[in-house]
């Protein structure tokens, strides 16, 4: 595994670097740099968890909701999904496939191994990929532009808010970007863990898809180390027909990950059909000059072909992806103003200032050698003031934190209200509302398998759901069978539902309303 390691972090595929090494006696190959790793680690590791347990309340991770989201999908399944079927998630109607199977995955076997479920868990995950991520990153660069250059870029991307911020949150980019950056500093020693690596970054989420695919591909573009590509490509295709299987097996749709995510983020079916003006009409204008440079830099990249080609082209790939989603796709149309220190900006943002520290600190001293220290020290007082004045981010982060977090505080006061009315059984609670589902789980200790959501009822599969009562005589069996089969002792209402009040209106005693300040609260007697 050693011998692996060490071949891993000094293999380099360029030809022409091979072909003078032959004219050149070899040179003896440098240690594995573990003082620089762990240094690297701690460097990285310190600032993030000293920003979730010290400068932020560690049970909220921001303003993803979709942490929650996510965790919702990894304990359901645990509790539910997976005795449904072999890894079958659950339970968003299929949509819980949306975003792909290794995360849940992950997180559920975190919660069998420290037998916790709380969103430390998820959060830790992405803080570790954070490191993970920013240890290849310093791997790489040392191989290919030196340690000093490696170590400027692994200071920025310790120290850099929306990377900190970022690693933190507890969201599934942070689980493929190490497998990314891995598959690409095993290239081309290690061809099939390579192509092993780029599978599972597949698996995370369908934008990953796309970037190792694309990656895979432009190997065979690049046209180096061509028996080693047809070894890549092979162990990818194996390891992703089956993932492919698997997701046609529950959701009939072989690429159903990046299908959905193209309906809604590109063809825009999850947004309103507003005009494009004002602000959203400026990050238009704004994402399509991204697009221009991500592009310009992949053509440069594919051109000139340098022996770390795949590293710059996803990079360009990432600023080419996400500047066609917001310039060119329908994602414009659900703009806010927090987009420009979201987590989908990191890696374009770190990439960029990648480059700026390539430029002064390894071009410039490389092909100008008469200003090289003085590009060096100009390039170090500009990462220096850089990252001291990327410190206002943390301003508008915590600015867009405060209503998200208004949201989740509330949502932890219905479930305080419902967790005190559960007398056991099942209960009914409302779809998309996963801070419920998280507090009934941490604060009232409700399993799973007790919980259904209320996109399951019967009202959902009504033809006519605008007059769900039109036809009662012979529908009214169906709704009060499913509560009886599904034990459900209490239903709790966030909004004021047609359908079950309309349900309790016809039905009342079935039912009885109990006293509650913040939610609806309806015990459920037997039904015979």
């Amino acid at each position: 595994m050693g011998n692996m390691f060490e071949k891993m972090l000094h293999e380099d595929e360029d030809i022409d670097v091979k072909r003078e090494s032959k004219k050149e006696p070899s040179k003896k190959k440098e240690q594995i740099p573990w003082l620089s790793i762990l240094a690297v680690i701690f460097l990285a590791l310190i600032p993030r968890l000293l920003y979730i347990f010290y400068f932020s309340n560690p049970n909220f991770p921001g303003w993803y909701t979709d942490t929650f989201h996510h965790w919702q999908v990894a304990y359901l399944s645990k509790e539910v999904g997976f005795s449904q079927g072999f890894l079958r998630l659950w339970d968003f109607k299929g949509m819980e496939f949306f975003w792909g199977l290794l995360h849940p995955l992950a997180l559920v076997i975190l919660f069998y191994i420290t037998g916790s479920t709380h969103v430390l868990v998820p959060r830790l995950l992405s803080t570790f990929g954070g490191v993970i991520s920013i240890v290849l990153i310093f791997l790489f660069i040392k191989r290919h532009f030196g340690k000093w250059v490696a170590w400027m870029v692994a200071i920025l991307a310790s120290f850099f808010p929306i990377t900190l911020f970022s690693n933190t949150a507890g969201m599934q980019e942070e689980l493929a970007l190490p497998f990314m950056f891995g598959a690409m500093l095993l290239w081309p020693a290690q061809p099939i863990i390579a192509g092993i690596f780029f599978a599972l970054a597949s698996m995370v989420r369908a934008e990953y898809w796309l970037f190792a695919a694309g990656l895979i591909l432009s190997t065979v573009v690049l046209r180096r180390n061509l028996d080693k590509v047809v070894i890549l490509v092979g162990t990818y295709l194996v390891i992703i027909v089956i993932y492919m299987k698997y997701i046609v097996n529950y959701t009939g749709n072989w690429i159903y990950p990046i299908y959905w995510n193209f309906l809604a983020s590109v063809k825009g079916e999850w947004f309103e059909d507003l005009p494009v003006v004002g602000e959203k009409l400026l990050a238009k204008q704004i994402s399509q000059g991204i697009f221009v440079f991500g592009l310009v830099g992949a053509i440069v990249t594919l051109i000139r072909r340098p022996k770390y080609a795949l590293f710059y082209l996803f990079g360009f790939g990432n600023i080419l992806f996400i500047g066609f989603m917001v310039g060119f796709g329908s994602y414009v149309k659900g703009y806010i103003p927090r987009f420009w220190v979201d987590r989908l900006y990191n890696w374009p943002y770190l990439f960029t200032g990648i480059l700026i520290i390539l430029l002064f600190f390894y071009y410039i001293p490389k092909y100008v050698k008469s200003f090289k220290m003085a590009s060096m020290v100009f390039g170090g007082l500009l990462v220096g003031v850089g990252l001291l004045f990327s410190q206002f981010i943390w301003r508008p982060i915590n600015f867009f934190m405060q209503p998200v977090e208004h949201i989740y505080n509330t949502e932890r006061e219905w479930a305080e209200e419902i967790g005190r009315a559960y007398r056991g059984g099942g209960v009914l609670l409302p779809e998309d509302r996963p801070y419920i589902t998280y507090f009934l789980v941490q604060d009232h200790g409700i399993e799973g398998k007790n919980m259904v959501g209320q996109m399951f009822d019967p009202f959902f599969y009504f033809e006519d759901k605008e007059n769900p009562f039109g036809n009662w005589g012979e529908e009214r069996e169906i709704v009060l069978n499913w509560l009886s089969e599904n034990n459900i002792r209490l239903i709790a209402l966030t909004l004021e539902k047609p359908t079950y009040l309309g349900l309790f209106e016809r039905e009342p005693q079935y039912f009885n309303k109990l006293p509650s300040d913040k939610v609806l609260l309806y015990e459920v007697k037997d039904i015979n």
